[in-house]
């Protein structure tokens, strides 16, 4: 598990679910299978995401 903090705010709506996948695993070359959005922060737009993966 790692956490992730992410700027893309649009992506974190659940209609957008599969493109946030796609972005995080294109982004940390990670093997993502499961997400948690955390905490918020749209004055910063912000999100604390836990990213939960399979090593390798």
């Amino acid at each position: 598990m790692k956490l992730i903090y992410y700027e893309k705010i649009e992506l974190i709506k659940p209609e957008n679910k599969q493109a946030l996948l796609n972005d995080l695993k294109e982004r940390t070359g990670l093997n993502i299978h499961r997400i948690s959005i955390g905490r918020i922060d749209f004055l910063k737009d912000i999100a604390h995401i836990k990213v939960y993966y399979y090593e390798a």
